[in-house]
């Protein structure tokens, strides 16, 4: 794995242990977490991946590519999403068959990711085809790289395995990477060539924590979806019931009953389940549970084209 592909995996953030690794944007990206425990929530994030896997009606074209004209050869218009978090950038061309499945920032970073329509719920985390486009203000060592040549600007690639990332300068540094899906270099720049800023392109958070928004949000469809924040406690968002089934200890959480079981926080508030895990006291758990601010997401681009 790439130190680009793990900046955009951190960006949305895998609903799993995070690998380590050495690099020093991960090092000031990464939470690391004590324990490896299944959630009892049925994750519901597809293309979350274990590697970059960072359509939207509207924004991916036909597979006929347009070339751009002169005027937005940089693809770095600033944008200005209102109501939302700036996404910035679209891709105007992907693989056919793919579907969005995740979205999400973290501080500068931002990133988007695509799977297969017919990809499982976790077809992320276990592997398989993703393509991911994302953008951050810091630009990775690119040492050891092919240059290549994005739509007229300089640009960075390198090929591991069955995976291909683009890495070039814009307004911010673009971020593009391929796994599993044909020829991933062909197809990593073709996707690079494709890509636009896109001024409309917001991110809805589901929920606030400590003011900060909810980094990620994916799942199988609009109204199946998982949004999740990490702070010293992992606070999840869902409209799906979890799993019920260990033994349970009442708990006043948010002015209702909620409860503790095998250590999680759990409480439905409205038409969600709010979960807190980690190796916490409970009263902690409830505390970060308790300053969840829930907002209205929007969900309507998961799982379409």
């Amino acid at each position: 794995m790439n130190d680009t592909e793990q900046l955009i995996k951190d960006a949305l953030g895998k609903l799993a242990e995070r690998t380590p690794h050495p690099g020093p944007t991960l090092n000031a990206l990464r939470r690391k977490h004590k324990r490896q425990r299944n959630n009892i929530f049925l994750i519901a994030t597809a293309g979350v991946a274990a590697v970059a896997v960072l359509v939207f009606g509207g924004l991916v074209a036909s597979d006929r590519y347009a070339p751009p004209t002169g005027g937005d050869a940089a693809a770095a218009l600033v944008p200005d999403a209102a109501g939302g978090i700036a996404l910035e950038y679209a891709p105007h061309w992907l693989p056919d068959g793919f579907v969005e499945g995740a979205r999400g920032v973290s501080g500068g970073l931002s990133a988007r990711v695509w799977v297969p329509s017919n990809a499982p719920v976790d077809a992320g985390d276990g592997g398989g085809p993703s393509v991911s486009v994302g953008s951050t203000p810091d630009h990775p060592d690119t040492t050891g790289w092919q240059e290549v040549s994005v739509r007229g600007l300089k640009g960075h690639l390198r090929v591991e395995g069955q995976t291909a990332t683009v890495a070039w300068k814009a307004q911010d540094v673009v971020l593009v990477s391929v796994r599993e899906v044909g020829d991933v270099r062909e197809t990593a720049l073709r996707v690079a060539d494709s890509v636009r800023a896109d001024a409309k392109l917001a991110y809805q958070p589901a929920f606030r924590l400590n003011g900060q928004p909810a980094a990620r949000v994916g799942g199988t469809g609009p109204a199946d979806w998982v949004a999740r924040a990490d702070t010293p406690a992992r606070v999840q968002v869902s409209p799906r019931t979890p799993q019920l089934g260990g033994s349970r200890t009442p708990v006043s959480v948010r002015g209702k009953q909620g409860f503790v079981e095998n250590g999680d926080v759990v409480v439905r508030d409205g038409d969600v389940w709010i979960i807190a895990t980690g190796d916490l006291p409970v009263d902690e758990l409830v505390a970060a549970v308790n300053q969840v601010e829930l907002l209205k997401a929007d969900t309507s681009w998961i799982r379409k084209r």
